[in-house]
């Protein structure tokens, strides 16, 4: 690989079902509704010892009851907030440059409340001065425009649509999941909907959203040599114009293919079965492969009771992986890969650590307790995003920030929450 992968979103479990691990933050929470699966939640719980929530400024007027639907770090001190109200009414985008001391506003023009067709339905920010918006209608067939921002949010301009995915006599319409790479190169993964699997249909873009040419098709009669299996949940995130990874979830050990010319076609990666014998439905992949130079590693979680987490590994540049588990009693951790050595895995009020790929481990008591559940949510992992052994960041229904290596969590105030 050339270089480290871009950091993916935090996302919460107001999103849309089928991921894999997710957080939701808060001072006080309902437990996860019955019978729920597919993802691994967490509250936080917060010690006395919490600092207060920080002033924020804005530049525009933010309307208040709004709830965190995804924050997207983009180093140690930047972050991008998407904010909406589930009731239908404010919604808006605000970005911080300090640490999340100070946020500004930074929602489109016209798309501060969501009205008929300006409904904010998706994010995707590339470092502190690049982000896309899609926005439209939420009915099946509705045009999804794609508003880009080159300056951190000062200044949008509508760029294209999202691609549209026929299905039979039905015209579909999603947030596909926008991935970019570069201003100009990125990704739509649409979804048609079928029952027991997942097709995919994945576009591509060269001029930032602009145009889209539909790059593969993965459905009951699309399969070809190369592409991806049509059963299990997928989920398709790039770190190269020519690189990305489809990571799934099943009833059996989930597999996971790489691309290396773009999403044209597919490679299946050697994994090895996860330890502890049958696999329930809901295991897999929690997040995108973080591979650098030979070492990659990357979260999974094994359904079941208790609920068990464990850390896939590669030394060959990720045509292998194996499983290596944590210490001390199975449970579900939510693992963050800094790099293909060091790592983090939050669970409770402790962090386990480890810089050498696991041969040693170091734990980490918080000042905040992060209750594990199940929960559905968006596939845009991680949900625990370490910029450094340091600096991390953690969002549900709370925004969290540590700078001292997960000790101390200071919870932060995004405008509208």
């Amino acid at each position: 690989m050339p270089s480290i992968p871009v950091r993916r979103p935090l996302s919460l479990s107001a999103l849309a079902c089928g991921a894999l691990v997710a957080v939701a933050a808060c001072a006080a929470a309902s437990p996860p509704a019955a019978g729920a699966k597919g993802a691994v939640s967490v509250v936080a719980r917060t010690a006395a010892t919490s600092s207060p929530a920080p002033a924020i400024s804005r530049s525009a007027h933010v309307a208040a009851g709004q709830t965190l639907r995804q924050v997207w770090p983009a180093g140690a001190d930047t972050a991008w907030a998407w904010t909406q109200d589930l009731s239908g009414a404010p919604q808006g985008l605000a970005r911080t440059v300090n640490g999340g001391r100070t946020w500004a506003s930074v929602t489109p023009p016209g798309l501060t409340r969501q009205l008929s067709g300006k409904v904010i339905t998706g994010f995707f920010a590339l470092g502190a001065q690049h982000a896309w918006v899609t926005y439209g209608g939420i009915k099946n067939g509705a045009a999804q425009h794609i508003a880009a921002t080159t300056d951190g949010g000062r200044r949008w301009t509508v760029v294209g649509r999202e691609p549209l995915t026929t299905v039979g006599f039905s015209t579909y319409v999603y947030d596909c999941g926008l991935d970019f790479v570069t201003p100009s190169v990125g990704w739509c993964q649409a979804e048609p909907p079928y029952v027991g699997s997942e097709g995919v249909d994945l576009y591509r873009t060269t001029d930032g959203g602009r145009h889209w040419r539909r790059v593969s098709v993965t459905g009951p009669n699309a399969n070809k040599p190369g592409s991806l299996p049509w059963g299990g949940d997928k989920d398709i995130q790039f770190t190269s114009q020519s690189t990305g990874w489809a990571s799934f979830t099943g009833p059996k050990a989930a597999p996971l293919y790489e691309t290396t010319n773009g999403g044209r076609t597919w490679i299946k990666r050697r994994v090895a079965a996860p330890p502890g014998g049958p696999i329930d439905s809901g295991s897999g992949f929690a997040g995108l492969p973080l591979v650098a130079g030979r070492r990659g590693a990357v979260g999974y979680t094994i359904d079941g009771s208790p609920l068990k987490s464990v850390v896939y590994v590669s030394t060959d540049r990720g045509l292998a992986w194996r499983p290596v588990t944590p210490p001390g009693a199975p449970q579900g951790w939510v693992v963050d890969a800094i790099s293909g050595t060091s790592w983090r895995l939050v669970a409770g009020d402790h962090i386990l650590a480890t810089d050498n790929a696991g041969r040693t481990w170091r734990t980490i008591t918080s000042n905040v307790t992060f209750r594990v559940y199940y929960a559905y949510d968006d596939p845009t992992p991680p949900v625990v995003d370490f910029v450094t052994s340091q600096t991390g960041w953690i969002a549900g229904t709370a925004l969290w920030r540590t700078t001292d290596g997960g000790h101390t969590w200071r919870r932060l105030a995004v405008p509208g929450t």
